[in-house]
């Protein structure tokens, strides 16, 4: 079996929002008590130069017991977080509590639409957080992962021409032998000419760089038969993982991951992926416009 990635995300930043509530869900017939949502962590980075803001959408999930049947420490971090912190959207900003994630993870949402296409994109998911002095706060949203080459080439926008970015597909071995498909971006010039130069398909490389999971506003001018065009205004969300460097050479020897085993865990991703897209489809036609939380949703 594929050993797991190194796969670390360290945020710090201001708690902006907290959605966390118990559940359960049915496991060999036993029902099992547990805790999960999201909470979002706004911060301040910058990101090839420019200052950004992000909130940083950090999903949680635990079983009140281990499989041991102890209790589960996770489960006691996550409800404290509910019952314990507080947050901009309950208070305000000067009130809000600051935080510490050091043992956040990399993992992928996909799943189909109503219309059968499928979704895609990276998510950061965590059990532990702990407060931090607001005096002693150094933003960031960060990542250090081991992943092998897919392919690399420069980004295409829809219209066919080239964006300027360079975008790198991943995979990231993840716990119990899954393998995750992860798209990654080079943006600054040091980065793009060293990853098209050293990097190749089958590598295993070591790469470090920011989260931007931030939002941006555009105004889309639509044509009319006579009179102003009208303008419209639409918010685009950003999930992506922006690589600021990493290591030049591949790891060799037990660093390394068999390309062959990689490749065995992508067509397993795929049979995942066919296996679950009628149910999928169906669950987005009943409730397009709807968003429940449940242990599927985090991968569990």
């Amino acid at each position: 079996m594929l050993r797991q990635a190194e796969n670390r995300v360290k945020i710090e930043g201001i708690l902006s929002e907290i959605d966390i509530r118990p559940s359960s869900f049915v496991k060999n017939g036993q029902t099992v008590e547990s805790i999960g949502g999201i909470i979002k962590v706004k911060v301040n980075q910058k990101i090839n130069g420019e200052d950004t803001i992000l909130e940083v959408p950090v999903h949680m999930f635990a079983s009140k017991l281990t499989n041991k049947g102890t209790p589960n420490p996770a489960y006691e971090s996550i409800k404290r977080i509910a019952d314990e912190f507080v947050s901009i959207a309950a208070k305000d900003e000067e009130s809000a509590d600051r935080i510490r994630i050091t043992n956040g993870t990399i993992g992928m949402n996909e799943y189909y639409n109503s219309n059968g296409q499928l979704i895609s994109f990276p998510r950061i998911h965590a059990s532990f957080v702990n407060k931090v002095n607001k005096m002693d706060m150094n933003p960031e949203a960060t990542f250090v992962s081991e992943l092998v080459v897919l392919s690399k080439d420069y980004e295409v926008a829809a219209d066919g021409t080239e964006t300027g970015r360079y975008k790198i597909q991943c995979a990231l071995p993840q716990y119990g032998g899954k393998v995750d498909l992860v798209p990654f971006y080079g943006i600054s010039e040091g980065v793009i000419n060293a990853i098209s130069q050293y990097w190749n398909v089958g590598d295993t490389v070591k790469a470090n760089g920011k989260l931007n999971f931030s939002s941006r506003t555009e105004i889309v001018i639509t044509d009319v038969d006579f009179g102003e065009p009208v303008e419209n205004t639409r918010t685009i969300n950003v999930s992506e993982l922006i690589i600021t460097g990493g290591s030049q050479t591949p790891l060799e020897g037990d660093f390394a991951f068999d390309f062959n085993e990689i490749q065995k865990g992508l067509v397993e991703r795929k049979t995942r992926l066919e296996n679950q897209k009628e149910k999928d489809i169906n669950r987005t036609k009943k409730a397009p416009a709807q968003h429940s939380f449940n242990s599927q949703d985090l991968g569990f």
